[in-house]
């Protein structure tokens, strides 16, 4: 859920999120704002109020913009690696590292599931990835 971090959806997205099994946190690297937001609020309320143990990408976005960069990759880095999460970079614009984000973070949920080590409210028996058969079925005629 994107509330863009407003104030009157504090209630309703601690309920979305007080159950979740992985996270991705997104700041833009244009915006010293933005990645304060998600360093002094965000994470803070994540690891108070989230009881499972949580998977979380931390995606600086917008790179496509460097020549406007105020939030360097190594910020971004570094925070990752004091809270244990994976850091990557991301363009919408250029298609990069987009679909990567949500696979691993899919990837980590999915591993820690089998594990047993998430109490998720989802049965790993419900989690499914369809890709190939869909396309197999939709090739063919009648």
């Amino acid at each position: 859920m994107d509330t863009a971090g407003q104030e009157k959806f504090n209630a309703i997205s601690e309920s979305y999120y007080r159950k979740a099994d992985c996270c991705l946190l997104v700041y833009d690297i244009t915006s010293r704002s933005s990645f304060d937001k998600v360093k002094d609020y965000y994470i803070p309320k994540l690891k108070k109020d989230c009881k499972n143990i949580l998977k979380v990408v931390l995606l600086g976005n917008k790179a496509d913009l460097k020549d406007e960069r105020k939030v360097s990759e190594k910020e971004g880095g570094d925070l990752a690696f004091e809270n244990e999460f994976i850091f990557m970079e991301s363009s919408c614009v250029d298609n990069y590292n987009v679909l990567d984000a949500f696979t691993a973070l899919i990837e980590m949920t999915n591993n820690e599931l089998k594990k047993g080590n998430v109490k998720s409210h989802y049965h790993p028996k419900n989690i499914e990835l369809k890709g190939g058969e869909d396309k197999k079925k939709k090739d063919k005629c009648c």
